[in-house]
């Protein structure tokens, strides 16, 4: 004979799973944990380093000396324009004497391009009909940095995570020697790892010099 309390069991049963959280809904977006949001945000964006997180705060502010934010900083003047200093002549000497170094790009690894005062031959590799490279860049300094290229068709791209860094300003280097010809300035940032990409392009390789200007 068939138990007439069966279909309240089962009822219970499955009352049971679902208080249990077995199909519970995702949380609401106003649920989201403090812990996802970027306290230096909105004028700047979080590192994680293993001795303590800190805020890099984008241009015009400043990472407070107690806590993780992001405040106005008193002192900054916006730019007119980017100085490039000599123009040139200084890595064009490095062009003629070294150090010298060759790398080349690979899609398992980024070689580093990130030694000061080094001509460095970068050979890129094919994609699509034409050629690629992506390099690892440490800044390990803050301030004003110049990529002084041997051809000034080249497309350039640094980037900071997933994040494109705009050039602050680009012209053609004085007529110091013929294995440069074009300068990209960017304001990088110490203990930062930035990617510089080249390419697409038609040429297979290019010279690069990468300085901080002081």
């Amino acid at each position: 004979m068939r138990s007439p309390f069966r279909p309240l069991l089962l009822a219970s049963c499955v009352a049971a799973l679902t208080a249990c959280g077995g199909d519970a809904a995702p949380p609401a977006p106003d649920e989201t944990p403090q812990e996802q949001t970027d306290p230096c945000a909105p004028h700047g964006h979080l590192h994680r380093e293993p001795d303590a997180d800190w805020c890099h705060c984008d241009r015009g502010y400043l990472a407070t000396e107690q806590g993780l934010s992001c405040v106005t900083d008193p002192h900054y003047v916006p730019r007119d324009g980017f100085d490039f200093g000599d123009n040139g002549a200084h890595a064009c000497w490095h062009v003629a004497n070294g150090p010298f170094a060759t790398v080349t790009a690979t899609p398992e690894r980024q070689p580093r391009v990130d030694d000061f005062h080094t001509h460095y031959t970068v050979q890129l590799r094919p994609e699509h009909g034409l050629s690629v490279g992506t390099f690892s860049f440490k800044a390990w300094a803050t301030g004003d940095f110049v990529l002084y290229l041997s051809t000034p068709d080249i497309p350039v791209t640094v980037k900071e995570g997933e994040r494109v860094l705009e050039p602050v300003g680009t012209q053609a280097t004085g007529p110091f020697c013929d294995g440069l010809k074009q300068m990209v300035g960017y304001e990088l940032t110490d203990k930062v790892q930035y990617t510089v990409t080249f390419g697409p392009t038609a040429n297979t390789g290019l010279g690069l010099v990468i300085e901080h200007l002081q």
